[in-house]
């Protein structure tokens, strides 16, 4: 008797509910992707079929388990999509930036990684209003007394994580902190901080 699936019946809806929510989440959490593990393809089919094999044999013919809907969903997200699968970094130090008196309620949660090519830095604001037009956010890490830029950013569509990159020596540059900067041919910091805090790298 083949062990194959002979019929494979209509999700349920909290099935397709779960597999929609998975794939939301891929799309909304873009920033938060890193390159899947070699063979992944091959190991998300190795988890479906182990999935099958622990049902008894007339289940199997019958239809998917809500596990093997989110793994095919995966798979479709990974392979299909040509993506990768989302992780935090758990190297990652996490630390809070505060609001200054130009912006009070604000405040950012930060997530540094000491990367081969330099400091990665996830930036998600809260209450951080709006850059005005004619002017952007620059965020810059500093050791007190030299200031180097991580990018730029306006906030001008809502709020939702930033990825930042700066070229530095990481425990060295310790403070970090986000500056509104008109648009024009000065390079330099403007001074004007709306947020700011202090981190360390984990040895």
């Amino acid at each position: 008797m083949s062990d194959e699936l002979e019929s494979i019946d209509e999700p349920t809806a909290a099935e397709v509910a779960a597999v929609e929510a998975l794939l939301a989440r891929a799309d909304d959490d873009r920033t938060l992707w890193v390159d899947p593990p070699p063979n992944v393809e091959a190991a998300i089919v190795t988890a479906i079929r182990a999935e099958s094999g622990t049902a008894p044999e007339d289940a199997r013919r019958g239809r998917f388990t809500v596990t093997s809907w989110l793994a095919a969903a995966a798979a479709i997200i990974a392979v299909v999509a040509g993506i990768s699968l989302i992780v935090r970094d758990d190297d990652a130090t996490v630390f809070a930036l505060e609001g200054t008196e130009r912006a009070p309620d604000a405040s950012a949660e930060v997530e540094v990684s000491d990367t081969p090519v330099g400091l990665k830095i996830l930036l998600t604001p809260e209450r951080l209003p709006a850059a005005p037009e004619g002017t952007y956010y620059e965020c810059w890490l500093s050791n007190g007394e030299v200031k180097v830029s991580a990018g730029t950013f306006h906030v001008r569509g809502g709020s939702g994580q930033i990825e930042l990159w700066a070229g530095v020596v990481s425990p060295d540059f310790t403070q970090l902190a986000v500056t509104l900067e008109p648009i024009d041919d000065d390079l330099d910091s403007s001074g004007d901080a709306f947020l700011r805090g202090t981190f360390s790298l984990d040895d």
